[in-house]
């Protein structure tokens, strides 16, 4: 039997009596825990450092001796851009002489660390740093190359980011990744080697300086046009191009394909290589829509630094255009470039059959806009009711239940239909036609078409997991899913981040649940309203059952709050942490799944249950509150032979603190879908409830 909750429980992020604590507060909390630590590592690091190799002292020597890899939860997003990185290139038959030492060193990379000792992390920290190393020297090793591993390291602690080092060598990593693919083979049956200076005088950007590096590796070997006519390259890629609907009609890449299409093959040298550059190109521009989608991320993310808490935090994407082309021509079809390109999202494929079938009512002229009406009760009549009948044949909601029937009565017929569309459009499915419903309904075709464009692209920059279990929370969907492969085992309603306090959009993995856990008192809640109430009584925190510490550690010594002076301590805060114990009465509640991260975002149970009644549920501070938190931990017992359930159930009736580490982290994303396919096939859309669609429509390449 499950564990039944006996008395309310308070909900990470909700008020501690009339204040509020939001996740600016947590990451805070976070910031200073994680600085703490870094120094740790770093007087650690210094120390054995010296055993490592003369490159690895360089580094660290040069960085200040910070750690990289290594974070207080886990390895940073560096390490697990370098792990991904590794593993492609290991599955290519690369960097064999580092294969071991990878094993060695992380056996399982979705494990979490063996041990908690600062010195074991140190070790994972010097062996990353060493594979780091290893393979930025693999790639540039006899190129005449302006990088190396430090300034390549420098640059990405600078950006923040591994990709931006890693695109710096782009060039470098084509050339070494296609290490293994025949130099020597005749990419076409009619090849000629193309004359050096031609591609010299065509080659120039950033573009086709990639493109320049990739003929060199083919030995200067046409791939898409020879007197003989379009290679089998071009053939698949016209047709790919031709029978991609998410590719805009209207672009300047497929009116080059439209021109390019109908060419005459030319027998002069010349004119064919111009050509084979122009459709060289059009195979760029096509698959960097394909891996990459329209969003322009640089000015979508300058315009987020003017919103308040928010962010989003795209995974990018390794593969590039020309290392795909590559690859293909290794396996002798340009097919295996799409398939490589295409996403591993679960619902891209159903979202694309929902995209043509909004084309296609496009295409038929799409719907009127419903005049004005007043709100609808079933059995009510209106001269609207027509139009709003017809509006809804057209999205295909209203099916006749009498083919004469034309009246304006809003009739059970309708109502069933309006219930319908409510459900998919995440409102109340009660066939009452508010303001809400309105507002779904007057939205055009031609909008639908755009927005389902738009989360498309979005999926293309969701990680591409290889994991058998997954976790989504989809932000404007206020839902919760966890899959096994594509099968789904769970769902559950969510809260997450009112506007103003958005839940952050990442990616990261479940490594440990926490059963009766302490809960760490935000800075402003200590300064405006501890503090206040200490000064008027000193028993005050005890009587919260409020542990005051000199560290975050409830193994910390505890501070008798008696002893010391309260009243010196106004908006300066007292050098303590203050942490409510566990219990029924713990802000926290008794159960809480972690994914550390910078956000101190995390999954927990909420003591409103009332809420999740609503249809629009953007109610927290910035943490998903589930609905059903019990249940998700029986998910993760059969997910996980290390969760015993029952076992759990009995810790959950004492208050004593149980973190249960997984024996594999789940991977969870934190995404942000106003449009989807259900599992009955009914295309679903929702409100933009941080305004994120606007802000990406109008910030398209």
């Amino acid at each position: 039997m499950k564990f039944k909750i006996k008395s309310i429980v308070l909900a990470l992020c909700l008020s501690f009596g009339a204040l509020h604590a939001t996740v600016s507060d947590y990451q805070e909390i976070y910031q200073e825990e994680q600085q703490e630590f870094n120094q740790q590592m770093s007087e650690e690091i210094k120390k054995s450092v010296t055993t490592s190799s003369k490159k690895v002292q360089e580094l660290y020597r040069a960085i200040n001796y910070q750690p990289v890899w290594v974070d207080k939860d886990y390895l940073t997003q560096y390490a697990e851009l370098l792990v991904h990185e590794l593993e492609g290139d290991f599955k290519k038959g690369l960097h064999t002489e580092l294969v071991e030492t990878y094993k060695k060193l992380l056996p399982d990379d979705k494990k979490i660390f063996a041990s908690d000792s600062l010195a074991h992390r140190v070790e994972i920290e010097l062996g990353i740093m060493k594979l780091y190393v290893s393979h930025i020297n693999d790639i540039l090793k006899e190129k005449k190359s302006k990088h190396t591993a430090l300034s390549l390291l420098q640059h990405a602690l600078k950006e923040k980011s591994l990709i931006h080092a890693l695109n710096a060598i782009t060039k470098e990593r084509i050339d070494y990744r296609t290490g293994k693919v025949d130099q020597n083979m005749t990419v076409i049956k009619e090849s000629e080697r193309m004359d050096r200076d031609s591609i010299t005088m065509l080659t120039s950007g950033d573009d086709k300086e990639r493109l320049k590096a990739m003929y060199d590796l083919l030995n200067f070997q046409p791939v898409w046009i020879t007197k003989a006519g379009f290679s089998s390259y071009t053939k698949s890629l016209f047709k790919q191009i031709e029978n991609d609907i998410t590719f805009d009609r209207n672009s300047v890449a497929y009116k080059s394909y439209q021109a390019l299409k109908v060419i005459e093959t030319p027998e002069d040298k010349q004119k064919i290589v111009a050509y084979e550059f122009e459709i060289a190109k059009l195979y760029q521009d096509y698959m960097s829509h394909l891996l990459y989608g329209n969003i322009d991320w640089k000015a979508f993310q300058a315009k987020l630094k003017h919103k308040k808490n928010a962010d989003w935090v795209v995974h990018n994407v390794l593969s590039s255009p020309e290392s795909l082309l590559i690859e293909a021509i290794s396996h002798q079809s340009l097919d295996h470039a799409f398939k490589e390109a295409t996403p591993l999202f679960p619902l891209y494929d159903k979202l694309v059959v929902a995209l043509e079938k909004y084309q296609g009512i496009v295409i038929a002229g799409g719907w009127d806009a419903l005049p004005d009406f007043q709100d609808l009760k079933p059995g009510m009549s209106d001269p609207a009711v027509p139009a709003l009948r017809e509006r809804l044949t057209k999205e295909g909601d209203y099916i006749p239940c009498d083919e004469t029937n034309a009246t304006e009565r809003y009739d059970d017929c309708l109502v069933e239909a309006v219930k319908k569309f409510q459900a998919r459009h995440g409102l109340v499915s009660e066939g009452y036609v508010g303001k809400m419903t309105r507002k779904a309904l007057n939205e055009s075709a031609q909008e639908k078409v755009a927005r389902i464009k738009l989360n498309l692209d979005r999926m293309k920059w969701v990680k591409r997991s290889h994991d058998r279990y997954q976790i989504w929370v989809n932000i404007p969907g206020y839902t919760m899913y966890v899959h096994d492969g594509d099968k789904m085992i769970e769902t559950m309603k969510v809260i997450v981040g009112r506007k103003g306090h958005n839940t952050p959009i990442f990616y990261n993995r479940v490594r440990t649940i926490v059963l009766n856990p302490y809960w760490r008192i935000p800075a402003s809640i200590i300064r405006h309203e501890m503090i206040p109430k200490l000064k008027k009584n000193a028993s005050y925190t005890n009587s919260k059952k409020i542990e005051i510490h000199t560290g975050y550690s409830e193994h910390s010594p505890l501070v008798n709050p008696h002893k010391v002076n309260w009243h010196k301590y106004g908006r300066k805060l007292p050098p303590y942490k203050f942490m409510q114990s566990p219990g029924t009465h713990n802000a926290l509640g008794k159960i809480k799944y972690l994914f550390p991260n910078k956000y101190s975002v995390y999954m927990h149970d909420t003591n409103q249950p009332n809420l999740f009644s609503k249809d629009m549920r953007s109610l927290s501070h910035g943490c998903v509150r589930l609905h059903k938190p019990v249940d998700l931990l029986e998910t993760f017992s059969m997910m996980d032979p290390k969760i015993d359930f029952e076992k759990s159930q009995a810790t959950l009736e004492h208050n004593k603190k149980t973190p249960l580490r997984l024996s594999h982290s789940i991977p969870i994303d934190i995404i942000y879908l106003t449009t989807w396919v259900n599992e009955d096939g009914a295309v679903a859309f929702r409100d933009d409830i941080y305004g994120y669609d606007k802000l990406q429509l109008t910030a398209s390449k």
